[in-house]
Order: C-alpha cells, then structure tokens, then sequence
C-alpha cells in the first residue's frame, strides 16, 4: 500500500503575478506573507504584494526569516501571524521560508506551540487550517509540495512530518532566479530528492510510518526529475533550462514527499553540524558514493537508471554545477566516526534504507572523502 500527496499546482513564466487571484478564488479578504530579508526586498515580492492588493485583498508582510530559522525566528513570525488574524498565509521564499511558515500557519490555526508537532500523537490527525500558497524562488528543496518542515529545536536541526502541512496551493515562477551559489545547492538537493526516492524502502516493505517508500509512481516521478535535473549545471553557470529545473525540482519533490528520503538526507545533517555548510552542499557530497554503495549492496539496475537519467554521474553534475566535495569542505578521515554517530541517529531517515548499518555509514563517508 501507498499513498500520494502533493499540493495543487500553478505553474509558469511570471506566475507570481497570479497569487491574488489564486487568493481570491477563495474569498480571502486578508492575508499574511511571509519572506525573508533579502527576498522581501526584491521587485518579485513587490510584485506578489501588488497582485494580491489588486484584488482588493489586504496584505501584511513579514521578511524575518533568515537562512536558518530557529525556535526565536519562528516565535516571533507567529506572534506577528496572529496579530494579524489573517484568512491565509503566503509564503514567498527558498526551503527556510516555506518550512516556517508551514508551520506557524499550523500552529496559528490551532492555538499550539511549535513542540506539539515534535509529538508522534499529533501526526494522528490531520488539522483543517487556513488557506497557504507557497512559492518558491530556490528550485531544490521542494518545500512547496510536500508535508515536509525543517527548523532548528534546540540547537538541532528537527524534521517536522504532517500532513496538514502539505500547502493547498504550489505557485512555480521559472523567472525567478536565485543567486549562483544558492541556485547550486538548491538543485543539488533537488537532484539527491529525486535519486534517494528512487532508491529508498520499497512500499511493500515498509510496515508504517509517514512515508509509503518507493513505489510505481514514485519511480517514476524520480527518474523524470532526474531527466529535468541533468539540466542543472547549464541553469547554474548560465541561467538556461529554467523550466526544466524549476519543474524537476518540484517533481522530486513529489517523489520523495511521499516515498521518502534515506542515508544522504541523514548525513548531511551530521555535515552541516561539522561544518555549517549549507544543507544542499552537504547532501550532495554523499550522492556519489552513497549510488556505488547501493550499485554494489542493493540494485545495480536501480543505479544504472539514475546514470542513465541524469546522463552522468552525480559528481559529474555535482561539479559542474560547483558545489564543494566532502574534502573540499575541510572534512577529512578523522571526522567519520563523527559523522557515522550523527547520522544514525537520524532514524526516521535511515529506516528508509535499514541495510545501512554503522560500518557502510563508515565506508560510504570514506569512499564520499576520495573525490
């Protein structure tokens, strides 16, 4: 058994200019966006503003949330949020401002605190809340199409799993470009989504739980983002193929916002601790040695189909697209005991794919350190 969930879409060259009368088609009188610093300042934002207040719809806007937002970033979003009183929540942004918002209009709706969500028991029922239209200006992390919230919890980067996070409404703008380095390690992310979806648990095997594991329609929907997403690099370096990376990233998004994602997305938690690298940095400097791990252990066919897909290796595309290697980011042969204890104790993730155990976390991570 298993399930699909994505959120609707919009989709298209200057889309965002149609978020006021995607709000309106749900009698919204007013309505809280949420952005971050520099975003909010950009003729984008102004533009999303402008739609919306030409529909006669009032709007608030909030540009508090920064890279990393935290137990602090998300208080003070909520509190703004609820000073409001609004009838639905935009939100306007890379991963960081989507995830927050997902999760400040949760807890909004319902008059709970963030930590209700870090409970098993909540993700028993699933919450009627406002309206949330989210749209993203990084193509990577998905965020626009899955259940998905990251924050950091004391410290920690927490994975927040629910199902009245999915957004309503997906708004994708392929004008919308990020900066080199971002529009990297956005797509990288992106990239690792779509392959360890692909290769993660499959759906017969997995006894419960939030994901349904790789299935029929999962794998396709990956290697299809594998397809888009070979186009990476030449978007990065030249601002080409936009299309086809805005959409790839939101197809894997569907792929692993449902199947799941496992080891790679377990490590680079225990990498962005080391080295406070950003998270799709970290992902994709396991990619590599994670598909020959799983070539060798799991599913040579499996692995040849990401090859073929992307029409290269992962670190082929990773390097043309210019993010950094597990040595380039100053990692070395002395941090993997480190590594392989951060990373197990990620076990929502490694149960996804359970044959990696502490001693092929250890040889992954040295074999990742030799390119």
């Amino acid at each position: 058994m298993f399930r699909l969930r994505v959120s609707r879409l919009v989709a298209g060259a200057g889309a965002r200019t149609l978020t006021g009368m995607e709000l309106k088609k749900l009698s919204i009188s007013r309505c809280c966006l949420i952005t971050g610093p520099k975003t909010g300042s950009t003729g984008y934002c102004r533009e999303v503003v402008k739609s919306v207040e030409a529909e006669g719809i009032e709007v608030s806007v909030w540009k508090g949330v920064d890279r990393e937002p935290d137990e602090e970033i998300f208080s003070d979003c909520l509190d703004f949020v609820r000073s409001e009183g609004p009838d639905a929540v935009v939100a306007f942004g890379g991963g960081s401002v989507l995830d927050t918002a997902k999760i400040v209009n949760a807890c909004y709706c319902l008059g709970r605190d963030l930590r209700f969500f870090l409970t098993p028991s909540s993700q028993l029922v699933r919450f009627r809340l406002k309206p949330f239209i989210a749209i993203p200006t990084t193509f990577g992390t998905g965020s626009e199409t899955t259940c998905a919230s990251v924050l950091k919890v004391d410290g920690v980067k927490r994975g927040i799993l629910h199902e009245s996070l999915l957004p309503d409404t997906a708004i994708l703008d392929w004008e919308i470009k990020a900066p080199e380095r971002v529009a990297a390690s956005a797509g990288m992310d992106a990239v690792m989504h779509a392959f360890e979806a692909y290769t993660c648990l499959e759906s017969d095997r997995v006894e419960s739980g939030f994901y349904s594991g790789s299935n029929e329609v999962t794998d396709s929907l990956a290697l299809r983002a594998l397809e888009l997403l070979s186009n990476l690099p030449d978007y990065v370096k030249r601002g080409e193929h936009a299309r086809e990376v805005a959409v790839g990233s939101n197809v894997a998004g569907m792929a692993f916002g449902n199947a799941g994602v496992h080891f790679g997305h377990a490590a680079s938690y225990a990498i962005a601790a080391l080295t406070g690298r950003p998270h799709g940095e970290c992902v994709a400097s396991v990619g590599q040695a994670l598909l020959e791990w799983i070539e060798e252990n799991i599913s040579s066919e499996k692995a040849e189909n990401v090859r073929k897909a992307l029409g290269r290796s992962i670190d082929d595309v990773r390097r043309e697209a210019g993010t950094p290697s597990l040595s380039e980011m100053g990692l070395g042969m002395d941090d993997v005991p480190e590594l392989v204890k951060r990373t197990m104790e990620v076990k929502r993730l490694i149960v996804m794919r359970p044959e990696i155990d502490e001693k092929a976390a250890r040889e992954i991570f040295e074999r990742a350190l030799s390119f």
